[in-house]
């Protein structure tokens, strides 16, 4: 099928849209995204327009949407396999799908028909203190005995800081190794929290003090994290680094896919990832404890779970606007 004027023309308006001053960089991301999976849907056998595709108005037919949106949805366009068997994509997910699909349509002034929106993601439950104090326990055992893996390291670490600070992923990936504190007597982080409404309320700084065994699972995980760091020859600011190669995204000259080394910054969406896959193994090995309840796979809802008590917030001050 022939479609490079197609894809072009797509292409070509979705970097238009990300050009506009008004356009968030979520939404950027998204659009990009999109332009991807409609690569990718092109390629795909299953993918059935009614007319062969010369065009972008070709893409934006009827039955070429819905069959791009049903693709989608079996989760046939994913680059990477999903970690839970026969997972499908999410509600949110196909919202965005059909919140492209206007923007480009609108774009390329093309007509565009819809059937019925996709619903709004459930609102799932959060994680009830019976787990959250078994979480902890296991915190706890694990430190005495860690795990070997970095990557099971660093996960035990990261659900630690979770369940005593409640921090979003953006924030604790911002967190460098300058925000840590394992020395003092009574050891503790400091987070910047970045409250989504920037409108609503400024940035505020805490100093929070960690558990016992969030502190061990750091100070296991600090090591692997000099032995991952070791071979750069600048200093790797960010707590939580990669603990293996991955595909940057970007081609090289010979056009073969650019790695990311090991120690690199680790970004949100891979943070998001380890915690996915780190909760499918612990899920699994805990499965039949008394009391436990499997953990979500989205690092949000154990997040949304945690209320840090007054008297672990060590300090707290509002952040400076030059700061």
């Amino acid at each position: 099928m022939q479609a490079t004027e197609a894809i072009e023309q797509v292409t070509a308006a979705a970097e238009r849209l990300c050009a506009q001053e008004d356009m968030s960089a979520a939404r950027a991301r998204q659009v990009r995204w999109f332009v991807k999976e409609l690569r990718l849907a092109l390629a795909h056998p299953e993918f059935a327009p009614a007319e062969p595709v010369v065009t972008a108005a070709d893409l934006f037919q009827p039955q070429a949407v819905s069959s791009y949106l049903e693709l989608g949805q079996r989760g046939e366009l994913r680059t990477r396999a999903s970690r839970v068997p026969g997972a499908v994509s999410s509600p949110a997910s196909m919202r965005v799908r059909e919140d492209c699909l206007k923007l480009i349509a609108r774009e390329l002034t093309l007509p565009l028909v819809l059937g019925e929106r996709a619903p709004l993601p459930e609102v799932h439950e959060t994680v009830d203190a019976p787990t959250r104090s078994q979480l902890r326990s296991y915190l706890l055992d694990r430190a005495e005995n860690p795990p070997v893996l970095a990557s099971h390291v660093r996960l035990l670490a990261i659900i630690g800081m979770v369940l005593d600070t409640g921090a979003r992923v953006g924030e604790l990936c911002a967190l460098t190794l300058a925000e840590l504190d394992l020395e003092a007597r009574e050891p503790s982080v400091v987070i910047v929290r970045k409250p989504q409404a920037r409108r609503v309320a400024e940035p505020v700084t805490e100093r929070i003090a960690l558990s016992r065994g969030t502190a061990a699972a750091l100070r296991h995980w600090l090591g692997h994290r000099e032995e991952l760091i070791a071979a750069f020859d600048v200093s790797v600011k960010s707590l939580w680094v990669s603990v293996a190669g991955n595909h940057a995204g970007l081609p090289s000259k010979e056009g073969n896919a650019i790695r990311r080394p090991p120690g690199m910054p680790l970004r949100p969406r891979g943070l998001q990832r380890a915690y996915t896959r780190a909760v499918v193994e612990l899920n699994a090995e805990l499965a039949g404890s008394p009391g436990w309840r499997p953990l979500p796979y989205r690092l949000e809802l154990l997040r949304r779970a945690i209320e840090v008590p007054e008297e672990n917030k060590l300090a707290q001050q509002e952040e400076t606007p030059e700061s």
